[in-house]
């Protein structure tokens, strides 16, 4: 073989190594954008996108909470047993109508000390005669109206109750009366000195069968009916949740009238409870401006 075919070979053998490594480079740069484009090649550019988002949510202004509303009237029933009320009610500091019983020894007292005072109304509670009687009720009530007196009978025991304590009181509403609250002739007796003495009425409603609160309206009596009672037991926790079931009820209708007693777990559940509620929004309200709403 002489030198100039030899030197062709060469030539041409290094045409092909040549080749082969362009084969190779062009084969990786392949293989590196395969990569590029498959799900593996996306997992930089996606966490970015994430940590954007992720910065956006930290930055952006907090979500307000909603507060809750509507507006709560408390009417402490049974009040005259004990003067220890007056400092009780003093400390609450929201509007509260007292119920006064008006043959009980301390309603007078209690009357004269309280009525004018900042936060305080006072109405009368009425004893009017229920279904059954128990010992222990008979007692606190000492002398219910009842359906058997005879019209001017009642007319009289309005009259000596309106003597005694009119110059205090703002309104009435009644103590039992399960049965003398459904009775049409009777109720109209009593609404009627309510109406001329242009105090204001509220239904107990101890009865579901009541006419009081629809008489009141028919004759022209601003008036207003329980929505419920809070203390219908003693225990604390019964009664904290009452107070929040009335909230609830102020939330849904704008306005709850909640009758509770003059007893000293209720004293203390309302003195707990009360800042909780106007912090969340609730507004605590006189019975005249819930008569209004």
């Amino acid at each position: 073989m002489n030198n100039s075919k030899l030197g062709q070979k060469k030539g041409t053998g290094l045409l092909i190594l040549l080749l082969i490594f362009l084969l190779l480079l062009t084969l990786l740069f392949l293989i590196e954008e395969v990569k590029k484009k498959s799900p593996a090649g996306k997992l930089q550019p996606t966490e970015k996108k994430e940590e954007k988002i992720g910065k956006k949510i930290t930055e952006s202004k907090p979500l307000s909470i909603k507060k809750s509303s509507g507006k709560i009237a408390l009417i402490i029933d049974d009040v005259g047993w004990n003067p220890d009320v007056i400092a009780y009610v003093t400390k609450i500091g929201v509007p509260l109508t007292l119920a006064i019983l008006p043959d009980s020894p301390f309603a007078f007292k209690i009357a004269q000390q309280l009525s004018g005072k900042k936060n305080i109304d006072i109405i009368l509670h009425v004893p009017l005669e229920p279904e059954e009687t128990s010992q222990t009720e008979t007692i606190l009530a000492q002398q219910f109206l009842t359906t058997k007196m005879h019209d001017d009978e009642l007319r009289k025991k309005m009259d000596d109750y309106f003597t005694k304590f009119g110059p205090y009181i703002t309104g009435v509403n009644h103590h039992m009366g399960s049965k003398f609250s459904t009775d049409r002739e009777k109720m109209e007796v009593i609404l009627q000195k309510i109406k001329e003495k242009k105090l204001i009425y509220i239904d107990s409603l101890t009865s579901k069968r009541s006419v009081g609160y629809t008489l009141a309206k028919e004759m022209g009596i601003p008036s207003v009916k329980r929505d419920i009672f809070i203390d219908n037991s003693s225990q604390y926790s019964d009664i904290s949740g009452s107070l929040e079931e009335a909230a609830k009820i102020a939330n849904l209708k704008g306005t709850v009238v909640a009758i509770g007693h003059a007893r000293t777990a209720t004293f203390k559940a309302l003195e707990e409870k009360i800042p909780e509620l106007k912090k969340q929004g609730y507004e605590f309200i006189s019975l005249t401006e819930a008569i209004r709403q």
